[in-house]
């Protein structure tokens, strides 16, 4: 079993040199509380805290991330490993990665937020448009009311997401079977189909690929990051072309598969030493961009992907205003970066 795996609070003895620097600590949360609140309440109206209408232009992917990391860790005979503990926690980041996508969840607009690492700022709702997939939009109307009262953290909403919380009031923010969801939803995509397999004296589900290809372009997705010189990324009916931040989508891929444990399903056809400097390209990946604004100056001495850094660089010019939702972007990937293994 898995324990904690969310982001760490900074040194306390950053704070602790005067009663000044308590006091102002504790005033900055209270302004971020009371920011979040005000935008809460423009939430009904469909507009953000500057009183304009939410815009919504994005290219959005046939599969989400949660979709095609769930792909890339079916075995042959449809099942998900069941000692792969790690791929739960992981599907409840990569959902709000997914939102933060979509720029339906940002953070808050508050210099005080600078204070907390990544993964300990506080989320809010920006667009409650419903997005069409079931996870996606559960999570958003449970973000909706939570808001209205309070405000939580990147890492907070993970552990609720998750179950794992002390507090019995929250227990009801639990996403449950979130596994067999998301592969119902690929068999109404057309990617999976379903089948009932025999297991000594029980009867389970399982989930046959019947569109390979789909699984085959994710996989080259990702090895284009952690094998190739330069990442060049195919196109299919799944993802296409003018997919809004889709280097940055294939970033949150390899991070989320490397969180989830199934990155060495696509690596293991690969040579001993192409395997192990791939996992440790998909290592750097999750450090370098496990901060904001994203470390794109240090590149890469692997020789593997190195144009990644201009890549993004670009998409972020070409999308003004999208800093606040990349912060949720990086947050998560922090919190990948501080999961616990499973050996």
């Amino acid at each position: 079993m898995i324990h904690r795996r969310g982001g760490r609070k900074k040194d306390d003895e950053e704070n602790s040199d005067s009663e000044t620097d308590f006091v102002t600590d504790s005033l900055s949360k209270v302004t971020l509380n009371k920011t979040a609140k005000g935008n809460a309440s423009n939430l009904s109206s469909g507009k953000t805290d500057s009183g304009s209408t939410q815009s919504v232009d994005l290219i959005v992917p046939e599969l989400t991330l949660m979709e095609e990391v769930v792909l890339l860790g079916l075995k042959s005979d449809g099942m998900l490993s069941f000692w792969n503990d790690n791929i739960s926690y992981a599907l409840r980041g990569l959902i709000i990665m997914e939102l933060a996508l979509r720029k339906k969840i940002r953070i808050i607009d508050e210099p005080a937020r600078k204070r907390y690492d990544l993964s300990e700022r506080l989320i809010e709702v920006v667009d409650q448009t419903k997005t069409g997939e079931f996870l996606l939009d559960e999570t958003l109307n449970l973000m909706v009311q939570d808001n209205a009262d309070h405000q939580r953290s990147i890492s907070s909403w993970i552990d609720l997401l998750s179950g794992e919380t002390w507090n019995l009031l929250k227990i009801n923010y639990q996403l449950k079977q979130v596994r067999e969801r998301i592969c119902k939803e690929l068999a109404d995509k057309g990617v999976l189909r379903t089948e009932m397999r025999n297991y000594f004296v029980v009867d389970v589900v399982s989930w046959p690929i019947i569109d390979q290809s789909c699984k085959d372009a994710i996989k080259r997705r990702v090895m284009s990051a952690l094998v190739n010189r330069n990442l060049q990324l195919n196109h299919n009916k799944y993802f296409p072309e003018n997919t809004s931040f889709k280097n940055i989508r294939t970033l949150c891929l390899v991070t989320g598969a490397q969180g989830s444990n199934v990155l060495e399903k696509v690596l293991q056809s690969l040579e001993y030493e192409k395997r192990d400097k791939g996992f440790e390209r998909a290592q750097e990946l999750c450090e370098q961009f496990s901060k904001y604004p994203f470390d794109l100056n240090s590149g890469t001495k692997s020789g593997i992907s190195v144009n990644i850094y201009q890549l993004i660089e670009e998409e972020i010019k070409n999308n003004p205003g999208c800093e606040l939702y990349l912060e949720i972007v990086a947050g998560v990937i922090e919190i990948f970066t501080t999961m616990d293994s499973l050996i």
